[in-house]
């Protein structure tokens, strides 16, 4: 847990910095451009943390075959893309791909007392989204996203050593994609006409055998075109 909390600090940095960068090779502007006009198409490369809720109940225990039925709520380090078209200065329609890392999980036995420390498996997700841009100044931007699409976990059935020093075999995933629907809600601060930083939070609800939330914090670096 301790390099998901340095990942945020770290990826604020390097995107400040290359923003700093950027910045340096962007042909000043007049304020009355930002206000006049608008660029249509939008790139966003995004990093922060995937928050998973619990998953799983007591309830769905089966012997030898799901021995460790709950697997705890987690974080995890992600990191995406976004490329979005507007129609108009306060609407677009975009697609968003995100690539969760996987997490370490303590997983219990509710019958015996027996626990495995495991891994979680990768996951990449993809939506269609549409955007509504509230504009709260000349450069301030408020933003609400909602959209649809798909999640696919990246797993392959696993061995681990138990407290009690037995040999666990946990099985990858009976269904690897499953749909999902998200909302999200954001801030976006242009530092130029072209180049900005947004802060992002996204929730979804991920429809496996059980729903599973999903909450995403994140830090983008963003360039319109």
């Amino acid at each position: 847990m301790k390099e998901n909390k340095l990942f945020m600090p770290a990826l604020a940095l390097a995107l400040l910095l290359a923003g700093g960068q950027l910045m340096a090779y962007q042909h000043p502007a007049k304020k009355s451009s930002l206000q006049s006009s608008w660029l249509k198409r939008q790139f966003c490369l995004r990093g922060g943390l995937n928050g998973f809720g619990a998953h799983g109940a007591e309830s769905d225990y089966e012997a030898g075959k799901n021995d460790f039925p709950v697997t705890p709520a987690f974080r995890s380090p992600v990191i995406g893309f976004s490329l979005a078209t507007f129609t108009s200065p306060g609407f677009a329609l975009g697609l968003d791909v995100r690539y969760g890392f996987s997490a370490r999980v303590d997983l219990r036995d509710p019958v015996d007392p027996e626990t495995i420390t495991a891994d979680t498996p990768k996951n990449l997700t993809a939506a269609v989204a549409l955007y509504k841009y509230f504009r709260l100044s000349g450069r301030l931007q408020f933003y609400l996203s909602l959209g649809g699409g798909m999640e696919i976990l990246m797993a392959e059935e696993k061995e681990y050593i138990s407290d009690l020093g037995n040999q666990i075999v946990v099985a990858a995933p009976a269904r690897a994609v499953s749909p999902l629907a998200a909302g999200g809600a954001g801030l976006q601060a242009m530092l130029s006409r072209s180049l900005g930083l947004a802060l992002d939070l996204q929730a979804a609800a991920i429809f496996r055998k059980k729903i599973q939330m999903l909450a995403s914090p994140s830090l983008a670096l963003v360039l319109k075109f």
